[in-house]
């Protein structure tokens, strides 16, 4: 680093760290002042109450209220800002690139962070990284380039690509790179121990995942990426990019985020705090599912436990036809006819008003035949509703009576007794209990009846882990939600069924979706990342070039005791003793088994869905609870043939590989010759 250049760096740093200091004790002022106002105000109402209702009244009270809030919502702003900016002291920015327009004279630098400092004068001595002109960051190397604005495109060159290390308000160094992200810089973050949240990366975007965040195309996008590529991040980053570019039509509330489990709600809720944005609302498809239904089912993980437990090929066969698109198409032609022959259309008769049973008949058949059947109720509904003629404040109650008169005139309206018809039509067994895969099927069958209603309304929602979704889940979801959709996940990840070759293909048609693919992987180590490929026996992804220790396959008759002596010299290790580690088993008996054996291992917490024990440096867990976090170190105990036997199988343990950051240990259980060491020789 040139010494001029670096102290020219260091004195802009303090700059700007004295303008962030300025701004938030500018902003605390008016935060102040604002409160004395608010204060002032009530205060005026009250004592002048009854005056002001003689006077103005109505207008007057309107105009107080209406300066509370605007004064309310000012300091929430303002309180929002100082947080920000209190968080950005400590770095107040990562990258610059002097950018000279065709239509300037002389080259500017550009100064990028986490989010915008102007000085007095209203000029930008950092910019949002989230801004149109930073887009070039991420996406370009030095010479010409361009990027787009409300204005239109802005061609140019970059002649400076700059990146630094600042911690703590002190500039320890800076690269000058002519890459998009110098490998240093990415390198360093990447080796970093992992915590109980995930955090946000804008120092560290790359240019694949900068094309997703920013976007503006708002398409159904399905995004393929291979384990550790960053597409729950990309997603986050993504909800913060759009609440920032369009603020005026969007806010936090109007984006949902369908996550897989309560503990990775609980994994991802710092993001878009950590990026200036309000959390989005986040719930899961189980407890979604739970308000929709109203009806017990069989959750997700509790079918995984059972499924996986116990290998039972019926089990496999029953999800393989559920988790079909055939199955979705069978149940598309029960939905547009077979259900609605369960509809017998009587007279009916009030009074001397009389509806005649072929005119409803037409009605239902006939005329609305192309719509489902809560909207055909409804139109009867109102038909007969017109007919008495009476005053609107009586024609809700009335609608609802000749609602349910109709409904009446239905075979049966019991959802389970009608997917059960369906199942018969099609040659399955028939259900007593709502399984796993009948969730949506059912969900569907009374969307068509009933009509689920506004409850979880949005403008915008991210799907993770797709692949844990059946064909009927995606047709439910274009259902409930009326809007672009982005779904994310890894084909290689699932668990309970194997997805055939075309299967993206299809779910774009279904869904309407384009489809993007992220095959770089920046999670594990070079060495990992190449272990846990070879577990599938394909290559499926790119490899940051970040060197590790070597995974290390062990072969014992005693798990227990291999993985105490493991922790033991992890602990007497300065580097890796404060690193998290997980022990994530097949199964919760063989959770039961270790923990049984082993007085360390019982003090490991079980990690599920209580989103509480994320916050442990220590947990057991399965594949199917571990998706989607990350640990320092893994252990995956009874890594044999004799446990692991299938395809699916394989799954698990590629699942439970990509978990580890830094260290992976397979620990076979001396019973048969290790299926690992056979793989990686047959790779």
């Amino acid at each position: 680093m040139d010494k001029q250049t670096l102290e020219q760096e260091r004195l802009y740093l303090e700059s700007v760290n004295a303008q962030i200091d300025k701004n938030k004790a500018t902003n605390s002022k008016k935060i102040k002042a604002n409160k004395e106002n608010i204060q002032n105000q009530k205060r005026y109402f009250a004592d002048y109450y009854y005056e002001i209702r003689a006077g103005k009244g109505d207008d007057e009270f309107a105009d107080i209220n209406t300066s509370i809030e605007n004064l309310e919502q000012q300091n929430v702003a303002l309180e929002k800002t100082n947080d920000r900016l209190s968080k950005q002291k400590k770095s107040a920015y990562f990258g610059r690139f002097d950018f000279k327009a065709t239509t300037e004279d002389k080259p500017k630098s550009y100064y990028i962070g986490l989010g915008l400092v102007q000085n007095d004068q209203n000029v930008n001595l950092v910019y949002d990284w989230r801004a149109d002109i930073c887009s070039i960051y991420y996406d370009d190397k030095t010479g010409n380039t361009s990027y787009t604005c409300p204005d239109g495109e802005v061609r140019g060159t970059i002649s400076t690509k700059r990146q630094y290390k600042i911690e703590n308000s002190e500039l320890k160094y800076y690269l000058d790179s002519q890459m998009v992200i110098d490998d240093d810089i990415l390198m360093e973050q990447l080796s970093k121990n992992t915590t109980t949240k995930m955090h946000e990366i804008v120092s560290t975007i790359q240019k694949e995942q900068n094309v997703l965040i920013r976007d503006t195309n708002f398409e159904n996008t399905i995004v393929q990426g291979v384990a550790g590529s960053g597409k729950t991040s990309i997603a986050m980053h993504r909800v913060s990019y759009i609440l920032y570019k369009y603020r005026d039509q969007l806010k936090s509330d109007d984006i949902l985020v369908l996550s897989p489990s309560e503990l990775f709600d609980d994994y991802i809720n710092d993001v878009l705090p950590s990026l200036g944005e309000e959390r989005t609302f986040t719930t899961t498809f189980t407890e979604m599912s739970r308000r929709l239904l109203g009806l017990p089912f069989e959750s997700r993980e509790s079918m995984l436990a059972r499924v996986i437990s116990k290998q039972e090929q019926k089990d496999f066969e029953e999800i393989a036809i559920k988790a079909s698109f055939e199955f979705l198409k069978d149940l598309q032609n029960f939905l547009n006819h077979d259900i609605c022959n369960l509809f017998v259309p009587k007279t009916l008769a009030f009074g001397d008003l009389v509806i005649e049973k072929e005119e409803i008949k037409d009605i239902f058949f006939k005329k609305l035949k192309n719509v489902p059947i809560h909207t055909r109720i409804d139109v009867l509904a109102d038909t007969i509703v017109d007919r008495f003629n009476v005053p609107d404040p009586f024609k809700d109650d009335l609608t609802k009576r000749a609602k349910k008169i109709l409904y009446s005139k239905f075979l049966t309206t019991d959802l389970v007794r009608i997917y059960n018809i369906f199942l018969r039509s099609i040659g399955l067994e028939e259900i007593e209990t709502i399984g796993a895969y009948d969730i949506a099927p059912v969900l569907l069958i009374k969307e068509n009846l009933f009509s689920l209603g506004k409850s979880f309304d949005a403008k915008y929602v991210i799907i993770d882990e797709m692949q844990d979704y059946s064909p009927c889940h995606f047709y439910l979801f274009d259902k409930i939600w009326n809007c672009p959709k982005l779904y994310l996940g890894d084909v290689f990840q699932c668990i309970d069924r194997t997805i055939s070759a075309n299967y993206l293909q299809n779910l774009a048609k279904l869904t309407h979706s384009k489809i993007k693919y992220l095959n770089k992987s920046y999670r594990s180590t070079l060495q990992i990342s190449v272990f846990a490929q070879k577990i599938l026996g394909k290559h499926i992804a790119e490899n940051v070039n970040r060197n590790g220790e070597e995974v290390e396959c062990v072969t014992t008759h005693n798990c227990a005791n291999t993985i105490e002596k493991i922790l033991d010299i992890r602990s007497r290790n300065q580097k890796t003793k404060t690193q998290s580690v997980a022990i994530i088993c097949k199964t919760r008996d063989q959770i039961r088994q270790l923990q049984k054996e082993s007085e360390i291992i019982k003090k490991f917490k079980i990690l599920d869905n209580s989103h509480a024990l994320t916050r442990n440096k220590k947990v057991i867990t399965t594949p199917a609870e571990a998706k989607g976090v990350e640990f320092d170190c893994v252990i995956v105990p009874y890594a044999s043939s004799k446990t692991y036997k299938n395809e699916l199988d394989q799954n698990l343990l590629y699942v439970s590989a990509t978990r580890a950051l830094h260290k992976l240990y397979f620990v076979s259980d001396g019973h048969a010759s290790s299926f690992l060491v056979k793989r990686q020789k047959n790779a």
